[in-house]
């Protein structure tokens, strides 16, 4: 996606994970388990899938994992270190790691770079932009795909029918799908559409 449909917003604080502000100058970030705590405003952390990735500063890019659950004893995630990001007022600790390195200070900008499209046989879009849906259901049919998965549902919701009508014009367009009807009313009614896949070998698909 490109910088006008990120989703972006900035960097409220930095601070260790013992909870003490670290002073403005900027903090290095390594590659590998993130070790600070990095207050964001701007971008819905809680509600982002792990393995979404953000650019944090200038060069930085970061991949979240799980929430923390920090009061109940239950181990961190192996991917990620005791630091994480923290929605300003409000919001879980997300943990993270660094995949590239750089530098991170309050005031730097904070972009959504990608999304990873979970491999299931559902997706609920409920959770990405109006403007990302063509995207991220094109790369989830490919992906469901590949990963020999024959039918899928895609939960687009009920509203006023603008997001079901944008994922049925990727669908008819899409050379994987073999067909798509609305769900039955016991998975979602036409909330949600339930999509016929070719197997990814079949040569006509593609």
């Amino acid at each position: 996606m490109d910088d006008s449909d990120r989703q972006s917003g900035r960097v409220v604080a930095v601070h260790p994970a013992s909870g003490d502000v670290v002073d403005p100058p900027p903090q290095r970030l390594e590659r590998g388990p993130l070790g600070v705590v990095i207050v964001v405003d701007g971008v819905p952390i809680g509600d982002l899938p792990a393995g979404a990735r953000l650019r944090v500063g200038p060069s930085a890019v970061v991949e979240l994992g799980s929430a923390a659950q920090a009061q109940d004893g239950s181990a961190t995630p192996r991917c990620c270190g005791t630091g994480g990001f923290l929605e300003s007022g409000a919001g879980d600790l997300v943990r993270a790691k660094v995949l590239d390195a750089g530098e991170v200070a309050a005031g730097d900008r904070v972009a959504l770079e990608a999304v990873a499209v979970p491999v299931t046989d559902v997706l609920d879009l409920h959770s990405f932009r109006p403007g990302e849906t063509q995207q991220v259901v094109a790369a989830y049919l490919g992906e469901a795909r590949q990963a020999g998965l024959g039918e899928v549902r895609i939960i687009h919701g009920r509203g006023r029918g603008v997001q079901r009508a944008l994922v049925h014009r990727v669908l008819n367009a899409a050379p994987g799908v073999a067909g798509f009807a609305d769900a039955p009313p016991t998975r979602g009614g036409w909330g949600a559409t339930v999509v016929r896949l070719r197997p990814a070998e079949d040569s006509q698909s593609r």
